[in-house]
């Protein structure tokens, strides 16, 4: 029988899995375990799979240890690190190195594996995006399969080809909820801008061509044809001809170009208009100009969204100049939480400083003008539900906890990190759903592993 002819001839395959980033991934989708032979399968279709590697802190997932190494893929312990004293581990994992040790391990192999000629990533993480790219440098070939609703809409445009989870199984499809009933191409591309906006995604061209991947299962904007019949070329001519029909709006910085619904007003939910900001705002009253104390008086903004601004400006740590609090009042607009303007925003943050919210100081490089929440209970007390003390440097937080020592929590007998595992016996070689699929498993602290975002998002921009 003659041989079934492969891309690159037939030569060797790479794959590296980010266990962790997949497990989680399809099962919050699809309420499933990830089908291994199904990625190995798909692999497959590129030459022949010489190295198959999946990496984790396997203490909660050893039962999977034996059903990966029947499909020849090994599993690469990595630990994960957790903050604690004396032993004691506090608040579950908070990072884990394995993309580090899959990074470093993909490039021994490009350096001293010639005959490998395709990497396939099986991850979302929108971190590998430098490893793909360095791939393709060295002129091989670098596949990525992700999950719907998980996968970086960055990592996808970096890699040579993009799959999603349920394109290489026969037996999932694209998650009920997201699936568009208007088989129409631009009510499509409608769609897939509200699916970004519930996601918090910025809907870039990039990352809604991977959305109408999604929707539609393929998507080819060549297969269609503009309003004087030809076919389209780009997927920015598509969004284009959307636009003619009304569907969508597009709406371009110069630098990024971003898409709305009809209906939504660009200047307002655009994270990138107007980013080069105004000069720092006039401090003094009598000496503010007169276009500044009329928008002032007409700005009139609710206890709530003080409120928002109060808890916001708590989260930032020492003086800031104004660039950096403007980024953050923004931040909660791009969220849903006010409705404001970039000029509305610039508004609030002048009556701030005007109502002794905001304190300023001359220090920092160049001696340049930086703000910093008050410290006055009775100033903050207005605007919270109770008098708020500024926060002490002596409390550790979020922010300070890197300065407390950070311990590996690893049994007696535990391999060396990045350290293939050998099977168990006794374990059995099944995906049963029931040992899986538990209320502790679901929840990110619960199983004391590292859930990490995808970062644009993570379509995560």
């Amino acid at each position: 029988m003659a041989e079934i002819s492969k891309p690159f001839g037939g030569q060797d395959v790479a794959v590296f899995i980010d266990f962790e980033n997949i497990y989680i991934s399809v099962l919050a989708e699809y309420d499933v375990n990830p089908d291994f032979e199904a990625i190995i399968e798909k692999s497959e279709d590129y030459g022949r799979v010489s190295v198959a590697q999946a990496y984790a802190d396997w203490t909660p997932y050893s039962h999977y240890i034996n059903a990966l190494h029947a499909y020849e893929i090994d599993p690469i312990y990595v630990p994960a690190y957790h903050y604690g004293e004396g032993g004691k581990q506090k608040g579950g994992a908070i990072k884990n190195s394995v993309d580090m040790f899959l990074c470093i391990n993909a490039m021994k192999m490009l350096y001293s594996h010639p005959n490998i000629q395709t990497f396939v990533l099986i991850t979302g993480d929108r971190d590998f995006v430098p490893l793909v790219k360095t791939i393709r440098e060295f002129g091989k070939r670098c596949i990525v399969i992700g999950v719907a609703g998980a996968a970086s809409s960055h990592l996808a445009q970096a890699a040579d080809e993009f799959f999603f989870y349920h394109q290489i199984t026969d037996n999932l499809k694209p998650p009920e909820k997201e699936r568009v009933k208007a088989r129409d191409p631009f009510d499509t591309l409608a769609e897939a801008v509200r699916i970004a906006r519930q996601r918090g995604y910025v809907a870039t061209l990039a990352s809604l061509k991977l959305l109408m991947t999604e929707l539609l299962g393929e998507f080819d904007q060549s297969k269609y044809k503009d309003g004087r019949g030809k076919p389209i070329q780009k997927f920015k001519d598509f969004v284009k001809e959307a636009e003619r029909r009304g569907k969508v709006k597009l709406f371009s910085t110069g630098t990024v170009n971003e898409v709305f619904l009809p209906n939504e007003d660009p200047q307002k939910l655009s994270r990138f208009a107007e980013e080069v900001l105004p000069t720092e705002p006039t401090l003094e009253p009598e000496e503010a100009t007169e276009e500044e104390e009329k928008t002032e008086a007409e700005l009139e903004l609710t206890p709530e969204q003080w409120r928002l601004f109060v808890g916001a400006m708590s989260q930032v740590e020492g003086a800031a100049p104004f660039v950096r609090v403007f980024d953050v009042v923004r931040g909660l607009r791009n969220q849903g939480l006010i409705d404001l303007s970039n000029r509305e925003v610039k508004t609030m943050i002048i009556k701030a400083i005007h109502m002794n919210l905001l304190t300023r100081s001359n220090r920092g490089r160049g001696r340049r003008t930086l703000y910093q929440l008050t410290a006055d209970p009775n100033v903050l007390g207005q605007y919270m539900d109770l008098p708020r003390m500024a926060p002490s440097r002596d409390v550790p937080t979020m922010d300070t906890a890197s300065a407390v020592e950070m311990r590996v929590q690893s049994a007696p007998g535990e391999p060396a990190a990045g350290e293939p595992i050998e099977p168990t016996a006794g374990l059995q070689l099944q995906f049963a759903s029931e040992d899986v699929i538990t209320g502790e498993r679901m929840s990110t602290a619960g199983s004391g592993s590292h859930t990490r975002e995808p970062s644009d998002a993570q379509f995560v921009a």
